[in-house]
């Protein structure tokens, strides 16, 4: 089975630490995804369209984290990036773990870097419901 990671490389305090996590659980599996690294949340979604429609992964994972800041960007990055994920997901019918944190602050994204480890596992379990299906 093939799996990858499409991981943000904007706020790397944050996505190294969901991307560590995420390939433990893989590792812990004995899987080896393949990971790409994209400079935000925004080309998450292309890249994942991307390589599932070269490659065709038993499932991905996107990782990322927007903070919200001043402005109505957040917004925007988010709605971009979560809908163009569902889209893709739709589109191409593969799983695609959607762990792209989005928090208004800082220390709330830190504290959930651990869900990268439980996306390598839920991406397993997608790949596997989607086999039985």
């Amino acid at each position: 089975m093939n799996y990858g990671i499409v991981v943000s490389d904007f706020n790397p305090e944050i996505t190294e630490a969901l991307l560590a996590e995420c390939v433990k659980g893989f590792k812990e599996q004995g899987i080896e995804p393949t990971v790409i690294h994209v400079p935000g949340a925004v080309e998450i979604p292309l890249t994942l369209q991307a390589y599932i429609e070269k490659n065709k992964p038993s499932a991905m994972v996107a990782l990322g984290c927007v903070i919200k800041g001043d402005t109505e960007h957040y917004d925007l990055v988010c709605r971009m990036c979560g809908d163009g994920i569902m889209e893709v997901m739709l589109k191409t019918g593969t799983p695609i773990i959607f762990e792209v944190l989005m928090v208004d602050e800082e220390e709330k994204a830190k504290v959930r870097t651990k869900k990268g480890y439980e996306a390598a596992f839920a991406a397993t379990e997608m790949a596997k419901i989607g086999n039985e299906l």
